[in-house]
């Protein structure tokens, strides 16, 4: 026997997120998704950003080199959650996993 649900509604696979207003507030590391129109053109980590908030730097996912993107250019930016490493009780920071440390 199958059971059908019409009513049920099918959820993102992440959390709403909200767009960055101000890019001065975005940090080395942080992760984000840059959309344009609607469609995502490029994600990956911030790698750094103009003191005024204008410009970023971001180091894209996949390998796919770093890209300079720019505040009045038309696109929107959204900052993505971090994700939490199980049981260790901090939070994984993109492009730090597994180096040493030097003193």
């Amino acid at each position: 026997m199958t059971v059908y649900a019409p009513n049920i509604q099918a959820r993102p696979p992440w959390p709403a997120r909200e767009p960055v207003v101000n890019w001065a507030t975005l940090s080395p590391a942080d992760e984000v998704e840059i959309r344009r129109n609607g469609r995502t053109v490029a994600a990956g980590c911030v790698d750094m950003r103009a003191p005024d908030g204008s410009v970023i730097w971001l180091i894209q996912d996949g390998g796919r080199g770093r890209a300079l993107f720019l505040q009045g250019d038309g696109i929107t930016v959204f900052r993505r959650t971090r994700r939490h490493i199980a049981g260790m009780g901090r939070t994984r920071i993109h492009g730090w996993a597994g180096q040493a440390r030097r003193p």
